[in-house]
């Protein structure tokens, strides 16, 4: 007997929830399944039975088939600069009538933060490692994706989360890209093989049956990291406000004189400094702050203005400004008036 292969294992960026329906369970492997048709007739004013009774015997064949879809809608997951152990979870179940183990494959498509596997899962800055869960909340087991490794088996209707763990590189910038595609194929008993499709094993023997769509045996699936972060510029400038020649000029609040240009001695000069985030940052900046040291060779002399910081302040020579949220496309500046020595 020959039974359509079923292998239905689905990728979709819905999720889990949303995956193609797929036949689950139903009979084990190797139950035997057997009717007979009994046959009488009339004969003489009486029921006569045959002796012998026709039936028909079968064993039930394997149904190899499973999903395998990222868990999370959206697939793709936004992360920030410096980030540790960012998840992506793939929810694989085996929807077939019988256990078996799986080997699960992860290969980079795109690569703009330059991670690299971890086989410690120390969860070290720029590295990414693999482990699975057999619950939500259910404490991880490592596991290698680099190699040919039998996940346990899955028990007929059972489920394994997958979960790809990043720690995002504090130099990526905003709308970087780490993209990954995984991928899961069936494992024979004792997980050393890929599990072939066996068949033409009679009646009263159990064929293993599965087709996917691709006819392979395989599906993959992508997910991808993306950094939002601020997209930030700094700008300092510096200026004569008054040559001060003939002395007595106020530095502290005196207005700009017209022609002054010469940063002689005693000269007012202002320092402007100007942060901003640019109009198509993905995020605002937060707990934004810059220190400046003024030139052993000027003395500060006063905060000329403040557009943007919540605070501005000076101590021993040294210019502290911070802002609590910079959002894409402001700006903050600081003007800060000294006299050259």
């Amino acid at each position: 007997m020959t039974q359509a292969r079923i292998l239905s294992l689905t990728t979709c960026c819905a999720g889990a929830l949303a995956a193609p329906m797929a036949m689950a369970g139903g009979q084990a492997p190797g139950t035997p399944i057997s009717n007979a048709v009994t046959v009488s007739y009339a004969s003489g004013g009486d029921v006569i039975t045959l002796p012998e009774t026709p039936a028909a015997s079968f064993s039930v064949d394997q149904r190899l088939s499973f999903t395998f879809a990222p868990l999370d809608d959206p697939a793709s997951v936004n992360v920030e600069p410096g980030a540790a152990t960012q998840e992506i979870r793939f929810l694989l179940t085996n929807t077939g009538n019988a256990a078996a183990p799986f080997d699960i494959d992860l290969s980079a498509i795109e690569d703009q933060l330059g991670l690299s596997y971890d086989a410690e899962a120390s969860g070290a800055e720029g590295t990414y490692s693999v482990v699975l869960r057999s619950a939500e909340g259910a404490e991880g087991t490592p596991y290698d994706p680099t190699g040919t490794q039998a996940t346990p088996a899955l028990a007929a209707d059972g489920s394994l989360i997958v979960v790809l763990r990043a720690s995002i590189p504090r130099s990526a910038s905003d709308g970087q890209v780490s993209a990954f595609e995984a991928s899961a194929v069936p494992l024979a008993p004792g997980g050393g093989e890929r599990q072939p499709e066996v068949t033409g094993q009679g009646l009263e023997a159990v064929d293993i049956v599965y087709g996917d769509p691709g006819g392979d045996g395989r599906e993959a699936g992508s997910a991808s990291y993306r950094v939002l972060a601020p997209q930030l510029s700094a700008v300092k400038d510096v200026v004569v406000i008054s040559e001060n020649r003939a002395g007595g000029f106020d530095c502290a609040s005196g207005a700009p004189e017209v022609g002054a240009e010469a940063f002689v001695p005693g000269a007012c000069v202002e320092y402007t400094i100007t942060l901003s985030n640019a109009e198509a940052a993905s995020s605002a900046a937060t707990l934004l702050a810059f220190n400046d040291a003024l030139p052993e060779t000027v003395s500060y002399t006063a905060i000329a203005g403040n557009n943007g910081f919540d605070e501005v302040a000076v101590r021993d020579g040294v210019i502290r400004g911070e802002v609590g949220s910079l959002a894409p496309g402001a700006s903050a500046t600081v003007r800060v008036r000294a006299t050259v020595d």
